[in-house]
């Protein structure tokens, strides 16, 4: 019996659906794509890719490198083309939501505050870095994208981790508020 294809495979489909590319190449598509909201990491492509080529839904050829060694070049079928438009079409699943700031904040309070206030500190520092970073991205795909057919879903998608960092950074200067508020407190206690 078959294997259930998974969302990395249909996620590795769609981008080789964007252009033919080595493992290497789909990694680095990835990260300069989608990873604000989707990662694959080099053990789950080249998986992915050996399950997409056995179901005839990707081909292998042989490309050059820059090195010694040949790589292998995989590009997407018209049996995988099909694939990916009928996974597009189903509506998406829950994914569970799995946080382990919010996990160790949640049980805060029985210790007096502590790398709390570090860890909100760096999770705004990242936000900031991040919304430079969409800022970067929307110029050059607007510069150098701007007729490509799918250039308002991928703004789409940026827009969207535009709008998580501005509400994280929102988010995090209430609970840095919040936490420093509970460290003034304790001092007054003695607590700390």
């Amino acid at each position: 019996m078959a294997r259930k294809t998974g969302t990395t495979e249909y996620a590795v489909l769609g981008m080789l659906a964007l252009g033919p590319g080595s493992g290497y190449d789909l990694k680095k598509r990835i990260e300069g794509s989608v990873a604000h909201f989707w990662s694959e990491s080099y053990g789950q492509i080249y998986p992915a890719l050996r399950e997409l080529r056995t179901r005839g839904w990707i081909r292998r050829r042989a490309g050059r490198s820059g090195g010694r060694r040949d790589r292998h070049v995989y590009e997407i079928t018209e049996r995988g083309r099909e694939a990916l438009a009928s996974w597009r079409a189903e509506p998406p699943r829950d994914a569970p939501f799995r946080n382990e700031l919010l996990l160790k904040l949640f049980f805060g309070g029985h210790d007096p505050v502590g790398p709390e206030i570090d860890w909100i500190e760096k999770l705004l520092a990242e936000q900031r870095d991040a919304i430079r970073a969409f800022e970067g991205i929307r110029e050059q795909l607007n510069k150098e994208q701007h007729d490509h057919p799918s250039l308002p879903f991928w703004l789409i998608t940026l827009s969207y981790g535009e709008h998580r960092s501005r509400a994280l950074l929102r988010w995090g200067r209430e609970t840095q508020k919040t936490l420093r508020a509970l460290e003034r407190g304790a001092e007054k206690r003695g607590l700390k």
